[in-house]
Order: C-alpha cells, then structure tokens, then sequence
C-alpha cells in the first residue's frame, strides 16, 4: 500500500506539526490513533487485525517553497514509487504560491490527491479547480486545523489513491484478459505446437513476464514442448528434473522452488506453464483472471486437437475437389482484377499524353507567362511526375501479385491431380521443386534459411504431381524436425542417367535406430503422426523405378537422397 505523502509549507514549524500527526515516533498508542483506527475500520471495512500505531505512520517527505516540493513529486513519479498524497500551503513567498505549484504538481502526476491548506479566503475555489484540474482530486483545509482532521484526511484521501490505482490495474489485466481471449478464440493455427506458442505469449503477457515454458507430463515423464526465446534448454531441463514428481499432484497456480507453475489441461495429456519471473503471490483479482484465461486456453487446446483429428481422418481426395473449387472461384475475380488493371492503365496512358502535350505548349514563346506560371504552379501542386511514377509501380506491383497467385492455383491444381494412376512424361524436375517451395512456404517463411542449387534443366520422364507430393513431404519433414528455425538445403544434379535430388536440414538428426523404420508404414515418433508420409513417398519413387535412402548423425541433422532415372525410363 502507498503511503507517502509530501507537505509543502514554508513555516517549519507547521511541517513538524504535520510530523508529529503522520509520522510520529515509535511508542505507545495514544486513544486518538485507536479512533483513527475504528474510524478506518467502520469506513472501508477492514478486517484485518493491524495495529493503530502501523496504519497510521506515513512515509512523509516535506519542502519549504512549491518549487522544491514540485521537484520530489516529479522525481518521485519518474522513480515509479509516486506520492499518494501532498498538502499544500496556499501562500509561500517568496517563490510559487499553493495554486501555482498544484497546478506544476498536476501536471506531473495526474493522479495524485491534493490537499491546499489556507488561512486566507481571499482566492475564489473556482478559480483554483479550474487552474488545478481534476476536482475529484482536490480538497480544501482551513488553517489552524485539527490533528484528527489531517489524520481523517490522510487516512481516506491515501486509501481512496490505493483503491483507484487498483481498480486502474485491474481494469488493466481485464483489459488484457480480453484481448488475449479474443487472439486465442480467432486464431488461425491448426498445429497443437502453434498453438501452446500463442498460448505462452498470451500468458507471460498477462502476468507480465517474459520468461517461461510449457511442459507435457505424461506416464510419469514430463518434456519440455515450448519456451519463450530468452531461456535456455537445458535450463528448463534442469528444472525439469527437480519437479517432475511434484507436477501430478498441481491443480491450481502455484509456485515451486521459486518458479510460478500453472496448470493446463486438455482432452489428451496434461500440460504445464512453468514461469521464471513472474509476482508471486498475485492479487485474488489477478488469480481469477488469469484461471479465466487458463480455462480458455485449455479450451482452444482442446479444439485444436479434435481439428487435427479430423484432418487427419479426411481423405486427399476431398481435399482435391474443394481446391479444385477455390481455384475456380479465384480465377474468376483475378481475371476480373487483371483485366481492370490493363484498362485502367490504357486510361492513364491516354491521360499522360494530354499531359505532355501540354508540357509542349508552355515552352511556346507566344504562351502568356501567367498561363505558363500557373500550370506550373498546378503541376507542382499535384505531384504530377511523383504520381505517374507511383502508378506505374503500382500497375507492376499488381500484375507481380496476380501471377503469384496465378502460379500458385497452378501448383495446387497439378497436386491434387495425384492418383494411383502412373502415366510418366518427360517433365523438368526442377520445376517440381520450386513449385513445391511456392506450397511449403507458409511452412518456411517464418524462420527457414533455403539454400537450392540446381541446375535446370533435370529431365526425366515421370510422374510430376507425383514427384510434387514426395519434395513436399520431405520438406515439411525437415521443417518439423528443425520446429520451424534453420537451414534447408536443396540440391539436384545429373549424374550417371540419374537425376539426384537431395534434401537436408539443420535439425537434430534422427538416431539408427529410427533411420531402420522410418519407410515402414505406420511407424511414426511424431505425436500426432499417422506413419504413412515415407511409406507414400518410397512407393512413388519405387513407381519411378528409383530409390529413397536418409543419412543423419544424431546433432548434426539429416539428408534425403532421391534417385530416379533420368531421361525415358
């Protein structure tokens, strides 16, 4: 609770009074704090048993002119620790009077309550709270006044300060609160991973932290899924270790070897957000809070999940016949678009024209000079030349954007074409895979380096759709295994009538053990795998009469080596 206060007065003697009222000396209690003390407890409620003595001692700072008293209020505002309270004699000489240093005083801090004391009735209280401002926030005390009086005042004008600062912070973190129930009820991920991301920000935000993770306990294990970027893995590895038997028994927030742990859980396992710096304890307000955004999260969580399951059960297919839709009714407006933009600037091409022609009548010696001044005067006025130049950028800028999206409805049109039919043509391998990084690049853009280096043109006769969905999978593999951050290295070449393409990443590498089964259908180490990927991606370049093999060392990522014939097969 803040309470300090400032008395700007310049006899000293008053401000030992104020001393002696708010700020007395240790010992015993006298009956006038026991009052204070009642009084206090009949205004606001208080049941908390604290002595008279302790609720009525003050952090009290004084100054003698307005100017000086000004100045500690203002450093104390920039400190982040403000006054509560400040009374304020109304006459000071030589320097500012009481109206003059509440009004430098209100400008500093806004918030702080104001008490001007006078002897003198000779200024007009409206000519002061239209000078001062915020009139809720300012009192009149009539000199000499009562010690009871100053302590009433203090006691209600300090706690009146605390209570409005916290319904402001609390109007704060509700405010936050909806915020990041809305980010979390529209957001657009679809991976259980994306999401325990947006939820770690949405809940180091609201608490006002920034260091934290989120780990997954299951059959007795708890693994680290999500950290925020300034903390160390094998930091929370450490911790891991320390509370893993602790995590089954947390139902609600709390707080574990000085690490503010909160439950989440969801239909499928049990996920914690452990946070490094966080206040603990919080506010009854802010506990409430944030269970609220809690219970969304696990709700979001929830739905994500089930979203998974479903697309996973959904049939490529499917998939085909309702891209095969999109493409048709984007087509149709992107034609639209094009061909507007094409008249639009055969208009502007006709525009222009007159205004060169008029650029050539101005420099006819026979054209009167106030003519000539003043369409120089419009031409300059308009920007004439910035805007020709802004409009033919714009016109390539448009067109750039529209073959973008042209190529790509290409891209996915020629994907979902894959069948079990195999029916090879001689087709450029290498066009395969820069319209398949167009497809990945949702995937890539976020924090994925490619390297290619290819020479086209890498003929074969093949199945190219084909070809599509294999450089596709082996992509987003890479992608998953590097959790979306690293290198991805792409190459092509020609060499003994085969065409080697090659696909390695940055990750951490996949272990023996594993490399013996990861074409084998079924078999998956991904948590929401189906074990199917490599098992589609081998039978289609068997189809090819080519191979598939992966090298990896554990630490230093993996590599994806296709092989097909070159040329006719």
């Amino acid at each position: 609770m803040n309470r300090k206060i400032i008395v700007i007065d310049d006899d000293e003697s008053i401000l030992q009074d104020y001393r002696q009222i708010l700020a007395p000396l240790p010992g015993g209690i006298s009956d006038m704090e026991k009052e204070a003390a009642a009084l206090e407890a009949e205004l606001f409620g208080d049941t908390e048993k604290i002595s008279p003595k302790e609720e009525e001692r003050y952090e009290l700072s004084t100054a003698l002119q307005g100017q000086e008293g000004w100045e500690k209020v203002r450093n104390a505002q920039k400190s982040g620790f403000p006054f509560s309270l400040a009374f304020i004699d109304i006459r000071m000489p030589p320097g500012w009077d009481g109206v003059e240093t509440a009004c430098r005083i209100r400008e500093s801090d806004p918030n702080i309550e104001i008490v001007i004391v006078t002897a003198y009735s000779d200024r007009d209280r409206q000519e002061i709270v239209k000078k001062v401002g915020v009139p809720e926030k300012l009192l009149y005390l009539k000199k000499p006044f009562d010690p009871e009086e100053i302590r009433q005042m203090a006691l209600s004008l300090t706690r009146k300060w605390n209570l409005e600062q916290r319904a402001i912070r609390h109007r704060k973190y509700l405010e936050r609160l909806l915020v990041a129930v809305r980010r979390l009820k529209t957001l657009s991920i679809s991976s259980v991973r994306g999401v325990l991301t947006a939820i770690l920000n949405e809940v180091l935000h609201l608490i006002d932290a920034r260091k934290g993770f989120i780990a997954k306990f299951e059959c007795g294990r708890a693994d680290v899924e999500i950290t925020s970027e300034n903390i160390a893995f094998s930091d929370t590895e450490s911790l891991i270790k320390k509370i893993t038997s602790r995590l089954p028994d947390i139902s609600d927030i709390t707080r574990i070897n000085g690490i503010m742990v909160l439950p989440l859980k969801d239909l499928v396992g049990n996920y914690f957000i452990l946070v490094w710096d966080s206040e603990f304890p919080m506010s009854d307000d802010k506990l409430s809070l944030v269970r609220l955004l809690l219970e969304t999260c696990s709700e979001v969580l929830e739905n994500v999940r089930k979203q998974e399951q479903y697309l996973r059960n959904e049939r490529i297919a499917t998939i085909g016949q309702i891209a095969a839709g999109i493409i048709h009714e984007v087509n149709n407006p992107l034609t639209a678009i094009i061909g507007t933009t094409q008249m639009n600037s055969l208009y502007s091409e006709n525009i222009w024209d007159l205004v060169d022609h008029c650029d050539t009548f101005i420099k006819d010696p026979d054209m009167p000079p106030h003519i000539i001044r003043q369409f120089k005067e419009i031409r300059q006025r308009n920007k004439v030349d910035k805007i020709r130049k802004d409009m033919s950028r714009n016109y390539e800028i448009i067109e750039t954007g529209v073959e973008r999206i042209r190529a790509l409805m290409d891209n996915i049109r020629n994907f979902s074409k894959v069948s079990d039919d195999f029916d090879p043509i001689c087709d450029d391998v290498g066009e395969a895979l820069e319209s398949t990084l167009i497809l990945a690049y949702n995937a890539l853009k976020h924090g994925v380096t490619v390297h290619k280096n290819w020479d086209p043109p890498l003929l074969a006769r093949c199945d190219i759709n084909g070809l599509r969905q294999v450089f596709l999978n082996l992509i987003l593999n890479a992608v998953q295994a590097m959790d979306g951050k690293g290198d991805l290295w792409i190459s092509g070449k020609e060499e003994n009538e085969k065409i080697i393409i090659s696909v390695r990443d940055s990750g951490p590498g996949i272990p023996a053990a594993e490399r013996e089964n990861i074409f084998k259908a079924f078999y998956t180490t991904k948590e929401s795998g189906t074990g199917l990927g490599l098992s589609i991606v081998r039978g289609i370049i068997n189809k090819h009469n080519g191979s598939i093999r992966a090298e990896s060392e554990v630490g230093q990522g993996a590599v994806f080596h296709v092989e097909i014939p070159a040329g006719d097969i």
